[in-house]
């Protein structure tokens, strides 16, 4: 056989086997050229066979690869899908909607502003404003169709030898998960998840409820004759003033998810997360916010035991003193900001994925992707960590991208979450200034407590901290996919600082209330 046709046939041997060896025929190819130009005689049909061979070869691997992909994809079933894509709505759908529910709610204040200048006459100095009733009631309109509204949607792939895998499920089938408040509660109650249902349930549907319903109470009661009804609906008042924020902490959660899932999108392996948050999450934000203002600006009904002879003298004016209580008060301040600088520095909440997890009988693959899927090493990539600061800092670029419920979630966090707490510590600390001396100015005091007053109940640190323990509850709903969530170090030290917290702002407010007893019974 002559040199030029051995080496040709060698071209097309080769190449047939490509998927079963590892040289390529275009490396044979790139052989038989190098040959076949050391010899002058043979030289026009070295190119000519270069160029037949890298056309077979080509062609081989393409025809390889679809047989591959094929197979693949054969066997993974509608978990092999063309793209990564969130279904509907679009980011500029959900913007839209958010857009009209703000729209909806401002012009439902305006109409209460404007009762309030215009029928003055109807207005009686003890009930709440017609601005007030406007702001609750529209709050309480845009609730509903947050309850049935997607809170957050996410899925969760892998790119595996060139095959987008889907690994998230929805009743049985490969799906990217949208999670409304109703369906989160199905889907707890399926998997097996009592207590996070309850929880969701609880601070979802029940609070709002039991809000309006005292409310609704207390105002019936307000002007009664009755002086127990009275003492009964300054009670209600005031408990519906403190549990008010408490209607949706795990919005807090959906944040941070949203950072993990992102985070984990971003970092451009072979793991795919994208994730957003729906018009849920603006409703409840909303809804949050605003019913918590409106009722903090329900006048609480004068009564009889306003002034009473049993107010004790509180805790740290008993060990230090009455004298003391502003050099104990800038110490419990520091305590706090050293507690909430490290909690917001540390990690509060991680996302992973637990293999096992994904390998049927307890998950969507099958048993035989058991090899590729510890090759890979998914348990390392999945396992996400994310800190306040670290949240804060991504969503603010978020914004860049357009969506309306970044803003939400950075002024949820920023505002709410950090700046509140720290600006009520500080009114305390000015507060405990006027009471430390022998002749306390429980007036200059006052100015600065009817301020913290308020800030205690609109910042949600607190709120913030239940709401990852109730999703982490919640998790149970996907730990069937895999994903699991946990609560990390950095969210304990944050419950330390709220306790913290927590004990300055009754510690110095008591001392006012038996300052201000002590001096109406003189």
């Amino acid at each position: 056989m002559r040199p030029s046709v051995m080496y040709f046939f060698l071209v097309c041997l080769w190449t047939s086997t490509t998927a079963a060896h590892g040289f390529s025929a275009r490396s044979l190819t790139s052989i038989t050229h190098q040959r076949l130009v050391q010899q002058d005689a043979w030289g026009g049909l070295s190119d000519a066979l270069q160029s037949a061979g890298e056309a077979i070869s080509s062609a081989a691997e393409n025809v390889v690869g679809s047989v591959t992909d094929t197979a693949a994809k054969a066997m993974l079933g509608d978990r092999a899908v063309d793209s990564f894509e969130l279904p509907p709505p679009t980011i500029r759908q959900i913007n839209k909607e958010v857009v009209l529910c703000v729209v909806a709610l401002l012009a439902v204040l305006g109409a209460g502003y404007a009762a309030d200048l215009y029928l003055p006459a109807r207005k009686v100095l003890t009930r709440p404003s017609y601005s007030c009733m406007a702001m609750l009631l529209g709050s309480y309109a845009i609730l509903i169709p947050g309850l049935v509204s997607n809170l957050f949607e996410f899925l969760l792939g892998v790119q595996m030898l060139g095959i987008n895998v889907l690994l998230t499920e929805v009743d049985g089938e490969p799906s990217p998960i949208a999670e409304s408040t109703f369906g989160l509660v199905h889907l707890l109650c399926q998997t097996g998840g009592y207590v996070g249902a309850v929880l969701v349930v609880l601070y979802a549907m029940v609070i709002p409820s039991v809000k309006l319903i005292a409310l609704v109470s207390a105002e019936i009661w307000r002007d009664s004759e009755d002086p127990r009804k009275v003492q009964r609906s300054k009670r209600f008042i005031q408990v519906v003033q403190f549990i008010s924020k408490w209607a949706c902490p795990d919005m807090f959660a959906y944040i941070l998810l949203l950072y993990l899932f992102r985070h984990l999108d971003g970092q451009g392996g072979i793991v795919v997360a994208p994730a957003r948050l729906g018009i849920g999450f603006a409703c409840f934000s909303i809804f949050c916010v605003f019913s918590t203002f409106s009722t903090l600006m329900i006048r609480v009904p004068d009564t009889a035991d306003d002034l009473s002879d049993d107010v004790a003298r509180p805790m740290l004016a008993r060990w230090f003193g009455i004298e003391n209580i502003q050099m104990v008060t800038a110490a419990l301040a520091l305590m706090f900001l050293v507690l909430f600088g490290l909690g917001l520095a540390m990690p509060v909440m991680v996302l992973y994925l637990d293999s096992n997890l994904l390998i049927k009988p307890r998950g969507p693959l099958d048993p035989s992707m058991k090899p590729i899927v510890d090759t890979l090493h998914i348990e390392d990539l999945v396992n996400s960590e994310v800190t306040i600061f670290s949240a804060t800092a991504a969503l603010a670029k978020y914004i860049a991208s357009g969506e309306l419920n970044d803003i939400f979630a950075v002024v949820m966090l920023t505002v709410f979450v950090m700046a509140l707490p720290i600006v009520n510590m500080f009114c305390l600390l000015a507060a405990s200034w006027h009471l430390r001396s022998k002749q306390p100015d429980t007036a200059a005091a006052w100015q600065f407590l009817r301020h913290s007053t308020w800030l205690k109940h609109i910042s949600m640190l607190d709120v913030f901290i239940m709401g990852i323990i109730v999703v982490t509850a919640a998790g149970s709903a996907y730990s069937q996919q895999g994903v699991l969530f946990g609560v990390m170090v950095g969210l304990w030290i944050l419950l330390l600082a709220e306790v913290t917290h927590y004990f300055t702002h009754y510690q110095v407010h008591g001392v006012y209330r038996f300052l201000e007893n002590n001096a109406e019974k003189q």
